[in-house]
């Protein structure tokens, strides 16, 4: 864990006000505060560089952060889902695998030939 302050050392752009705002916002959420401040884990580092990277760097405003974070989210849970579903898949006997991926190919080829997108 690492004090709002080293954070904002490592950070070379990031301003003690800024994190603070992100915070409020709730872009960032601290895993714990302390007397001298926030304290933050490599999660949240992590997080406040891609923050950084899409304020600082692509020029977001802090009114587009909140959504565009939220689509990053969204992503990241479907990763992490579709990795548990080809985990579950991979476990199955070789006849229901061959189904699915199958089955799947189908699908994902109907999607393809007749326009749909994803989500839709």
């Amino acid at each position: 864990m690492i004090t709002e302050h080293e954070l904002c050392a490592r950070v070379k752009q990031l301003e003690v006000g800024v994190l603070h705002r992100w915070i409020e916002l709730g872009l960032i959420q601290p895993q714990t505060k302390n007397a001298g401040g926030y304290l933050f884990d490599d999660v949240d580092e992590a997080r406040i560089g891609l923050v950084c990277d899409l304020h600082y760097g692509m020029g977001l405003g802090h009114e587009s952060l909140p959504i565009v974070l939220s689509l990053v989210d969204q992503l990241h849970q479907t990763r992490h889902s579709l990795r548990a579903i080809a985990t579950a898949v991979s476990e199955q006997p070789d006849e229901v695998r061959v189904a699915i991926t199958s089955r799947t190919r189908i699908v994902l080829a109907g999607r393809a030939s007749s326009g749909t997108r994803s989500g839709s």
